[in-house]
């Protein structure tokens, strides 16, 4: 299966139903496909929210012109077409596939970082902000910047009227006649192709262009929020550029499918078929989006109304050459203004929802838009980021959390190394400290989630059901409860804190980590052996599985092996030493791990034991690694200088043979020149006669 990400965010292709010719519908008035779909009802039911593998769809075809005659026939053709599909093998999804996406994914988030960079580096020209300070009145301006003799409270309410003021002026002075910014999905090679971009999108391509759409004041909704952010910042209002990123998801979940490679893109006849079936409905739907108008000749490919990524739509317009672009409900690009007197950011859309000081409306607009709330950063005029997702959701660990890098082992870690090279040299300042004691409140009174989906895998709860096998409940004490419906009867399932959850494992694990059983305890959880399990015949029901039994770190101590005495090593039933971690060296002894001093302790006559630091799994099998030797500290020495000196004895038996094979080369070439001038003279001598 491959992959292939498509960056140009602005991407327009038309997503039809999948199974739109009818194939796939079956006869279900058959006994046999009543029977099918309550199975597969059924096991639906058992699995829901649990298993996220998908699996590849398979249908029933019928050939072309082929007619039923009759109820048995129909039962007969049915059931032999299910008996075949079920034949074949049903592949999951490859774990070298989840690595590529991972990848892509982490790929595009840099790729949209560094463009909001770049344009968050436009902004600061102070040519750009002379261009754009004329626009503001002098008596607005005096209200951002009120004498000192006026209180505090006064100045705060002046500050947002002079908010207000600036976003009016700028929806005024700015029209909006271009593509911004959609969703990036996921495309088939043959998509990618055929996908060109039209001529309805920004053309920016260096600050030259954005600085030509400043004098012009039209463009984008994306371009007008961050010529707003510089026309802010020309007046001296501390601004940061707010960047909603939509990178490629990395998930294989139903919202984000690979799309039929069989799509083809928008035509006349499409356009034709939307303006009469589809305008008026998605025009009440939709009532307050962005509207523009732009030539029907650049429209390569628009998404049909019912897709599940839903961000431009077409209406009429009285211009019979042009159509009307309606985008998405919510922004890419916003400002964050930063007031002085309370030292708290100012959530401002200038171009889509002229929203003021309203961040958790931000939600709700993404989810009307069915888009996924991942990741928001902002930057400031000094080109320092910072993740200010929290702020515009309030459902951060059981819903946005699960999109972002954080829920991927290493991911936090590589999103937090991405944001400090941003943020390099930077001096936290009083406003970031109240930033971030808002944002821990955000956190502190997020709700618990009250459904199967938005537990698993949530970094504060957890329910019994989704412990892994290596985990257990500590404290029984729930911190609440969740209703589920449970053959037809409504069940109360505990909730509990994540952190009342502890890590159990089995007596050879707590071993191998240099630990071990106190006396007399007793295993907190019994599951079954899996090693055991895989050598028993599974078709025979009467043999027994063997279980195993779990401990907390708690209920173990510190191994000690046995000391060295008189020079004697102690060793395990198979004569070598387990070393898996340092503290399980005994005491008086010393691990050297050279490869071959054991040759050399076994000239010297030198009681040692073989080092065995792990285990590797070749062919079904368990194999010891070993390196190194144990011995007493007292040989320690000798030892070594033994080992040093047959190490330089070897040396030089290697280099003196290959100074043999280097002599051997040099003499054959030298043999094979002298016969070459040999033949010469013969050629010259015959030459003569």
């Amino acid at each position: 299966m491959s992959f292939r990400e498509d960056f140009d965010i602005e991407e327009s292709f038309f997503s039809g139903e999948k199974w739109s010719d009818g194939s796939f519908f079956l006869d279900t008035n058959s006994p046999s496909s009543r029977k099918r779909k309550k199975r597969f009802e059924d096991e639906s039911e058992d699995d829901m929210d649990e298993d996220e593998v998908e699996w590849e769809d398979f249908g029933f075809e019928s050939e072309d012109g082929e007619k039923n005659t009759g109820k048995k026939e129909d039962e007969c053709s049915f059931e032999y077409k299910i008996k075949e599909e079920l034949g074949r093998k049903r592949y999951g999804i490859k774990e070298k596939d989840r690595k590529l996406r991972l990848e892509i994914h982490k790929l595009h988030l840099l790729c949209l970082i560094s463009h909001a960079s770049l344009r968050n580096f436009f902004c600061r020209d102070k040519r750009l902000q002379a261009k754009l300070k004329v626009i503001l009145p002098d008596e607005i301006r005096e209200l951002f910047h009120p004498g000192a003799k006026i209180s505090q409270y006064r100045k705060s309410r002046m500050f947002m009227t002079a908010l207000k003021a600036i976003v009016n002026i700028w929806k005024r002075k700015f029209r909006k006649n271009k593509y911004g910014l959609s969703r990036s999905l996921w495309r088939s090679p043959e998509q990618i192709d055929k996908f060109q971009i039209g001529k309805s999108y920004d053309n920016i391509y260096c600050f030259e262009d954005f600085l030509k759409a400043a004098e012009e004041l039209q463009g984008s909704r994306d371009l007008g929020a961050q010529l707003f952010v510089a026309f802010l910042r020309s007046n001296n209002v501390k601004t940061r550029l707010t960047v909603f990123l939509q990178p490629l998801s990395y998930g294989f979940d139903k919202s984000n499918p690979l799309h039929d490679s069989t799509l083809e893109t928008f035509n006349k006849n499409n356009i034709s078929i939307l303006k009469d079936n589809c305008i008026d409905k998605e025009k009440d739907k939709h009532s307050n989006c962005d509207v523009f108008h732009t030539n029907e000749e650049s429209i390569r490919s628009i998404r049909r109304f019912n897709s599940s990524h839903l961000n431009h739509f077409i209406t009429n317009s009285s211009n019979n050459n042009s159509i009307d672009i309606k985008e998405s409900l919510h922004p890419f690009y916003w400002a964050e203004v930063l007031n002085p007197i309370t030292q708290k950011w100012i959530f401002v859309d200038p171009m889509v929802s002229y929203l003021i000081g309203k961040p958790s409306k931000f939600e709700s607009l993404v989810s009307k838009s069915k888009n996924s709330l991942s990741y928001i950063i902002s930057f400031d005029e000094d080109g320092y980021v910072k993740d200010v997702t929290r702020r515009y959701t309030r459902h951060f660990n059981s819903k946005v959390r699960k999109q972002r890098l954080e829920s991927v082992a290493g991911g936090e870690e590589w999103w937090e190394n991405v944001l400090n090279f941003y943020r390099s040299g930077y001096i936290n300042q009083p406003y970031d400290i109240i930033e971030d004691e808002e944002f821990m409140q955000r956190q502190a009174y997020e709700k618990i989630p009250q459904n199967i989906k938005d537990l698993k895998d949530h970094p504060l709860f957890i329910i019994e059901r989704h412990l892994k096998r290596n985990q257990f409940i500590l404290s029984r004490k729930p911190c609440s409860f969740l209703t589920i419906k449970r053959n037809g009867i409504h069940v109360k399932e505990p909730i509990f804190h994540r952190k009342d959850i502890v890590t159990v494992l089995s007596a050879t694990k707590w071993y191998q980590l240099g630990r071990k059983i106190k006396f007399g305890e007793q295993p907190l959880k019994i599951v079954p052996d899996h090693r055991k399990i895989a050598d028993l015949d599974q078709l025979n029901t009467n043999i027994q599985h063997e279980t195993i039994g779990l401990y907390s770190e708690s209920q173990t101590e510190l191994y000690i092996p046995p000391s060295v005495i008189n020079g004697k090593v102690p060793r395990n039933a198979y004569g070598n030493l387990d070393i898996f971690v340092p503290s399980m060296i005994p005491q008086g002894a010393i691990h050297l791990p050279f490869s071959g001093i054991s040759l050399t302790a076994k000239i010297l006559g030198i009681d040692y034991a073989d080092a065995v630091v792990g285990f590797k799994f070749e062919k079904r099998l368990s194999l010891p690694i070993i390196k190194g030797i144990i011995i007493a500290k007292e040989y320690e020495e000798a030892i070594s200088l033994a080992f040093k000196i047959m190490k330089e004895e070897e040396y030089e038996k290697i280099s003196l043979k290959l100074t043999n094979i280097i002599l051997a080369r040099w003499k054959r070439f030298y043999r094979k020149l002298s016969i070459c001038e040999r033949l010469k003279q013969y050629d010259i001598k015959h030459a003569l006669d």
